[in-house]
């Protein structure tokens, strides 16, 4: 998964405008696997550290919101985030906590969910992440090894932002989600096992197996951009998967008492697709919806098509139907 963190960035300038008042263009890295998230510069050109072309520093708008950033603590450390809240918010349904993958990424780099969050109309807090942008720690890359201490520490900062929604005087009657990718999919089911105000999860391309199988299947296929195994020939092999499993959300996602949208990609070579749905299908939980996305990609996309998949087609109805939404 570590060389696709990338994977949402790219289409998360959809349905929005950006502003940067008067300010003078600055430009940075894209989020990326090297420890270059966090440098700016003047002008465009290419990052020294990963020769990857400078992106301009944005600061996305959306129709009918108001913005207020915002500065939230999770014990010592300071969370710099963007409250997104419609601007007559006397009847707000829900509200969401975007949840990163394993990118350093900031709160804009996440606009692909806060875009969806507005057009449900539904109040949306985005943050950097811890370590990444103007957000306290330190970041650190996916290991199999860490993923259990780096895991509950990610989980907890998004426990500190459904509270921080939870005590907002609008949000009184909302319903509040965690939605999310990639491995916000680990980040989502352990946060809110931890805390009771979480109503509800879209999970997207999401990972019901262990750490270390996912990073031995994503190593098969080299995540889809190295020259890999074939998707249905990393399954095979992974099912005789014996090494060291780091976090691992079976246990979690069998007692999770939460309504829970799942998508999944067919053609997904970046996550376990088949090994998660079987886990899923194994779990039997009742509160989980699986959406299958055929010929999808990591990125919602049909490579069939060549098309992106609209989520909110098969949010709206399940949000519907689960009585967040009328």
């Amino acid at each position: 998964m570590r060389r696709a963190v990338l994977f949402l960035f790219w289409i998360g300038c959809l349905g929005l405008y950006c502003s940067c008042h008067g300010q003078e263009q600055q430009f940075r890295c894209p989020p990326c696997a090297s420890d270059c998230h966090n440098t700016y510069y003047s002008g465009p050109g290419v990052c020294p550290v990963c020769n990857m072309s400078l992106i301009p520093v944005k600061e996305n708008m959306y129709k009918g919101y108001q913005k207020a950033l915002v500065r939230i603590k999770n014990g010592a450390i300071g969370l710099n985030a963007a409250y997104y809240s419609p601007t007559n918010n006397e009847k707000i349904k829900g509200a969401l906590v975007i949840v990163h993958g394993s990118a350093p990424s900031t709160y804009e780099d996440v606009s692909y969910y806060t875009q969806l969050g507005t057009a449900l109309g539904f109040a949306v807090l985005a943050f950097d992440k811890r370590g990444v942008g103007k957000s306290d720690g330190n970041y650190e890359l996916f290991s199999v090894e860490s993923s259990v201490r780096w895991f509950n520490l990610l989980s907890s900062d998004v426990v500190a932002m459904v509270e921080w929604l939870k005590a907002k005087p609008e949000l009184k009657h909302a319903k509040i989600g965690l939605f999310g990718g990639s491995q916000a999919d680990w980040i989502m089911p352990l946060a809110a096992s931890k805390t009771s105000f979480v109503d509800f999860m879209v999970i997207g391309e999401g990972v019901s197996v262990s750490a270390g199988e996912e990073h031995f299947f994503s190593q098969l296929t080299g995540d889809g951009i190295t020259d890999g195994l074939a998707i249905s020939e990393a399954d095979e092999k992974l099912q005789a998967f014996d090494g060291p499993r780091g976090f691992d959300p079976r246990n979690i996602l069998q007692t999770l008492n939460i309504e829970t949208l799942w998508f999944f990609g067919t053609n997904d070579p970046v996550i376990p697709v088949n090994a998660s749905i079987r886990e899923l299908e194994t779990i039997n939980n009742p509160n989980f919806r699986i959406q299958l996305l055929p010929h999808g990609d990591h990125n919602f996309k049909n490579v069939q098509s060549g098309k992106r998949y609209d989520l909110l087609t098969y949010i709206k109805p399940w949000l519907t139907s689960i009585g967040v939404l009328d």
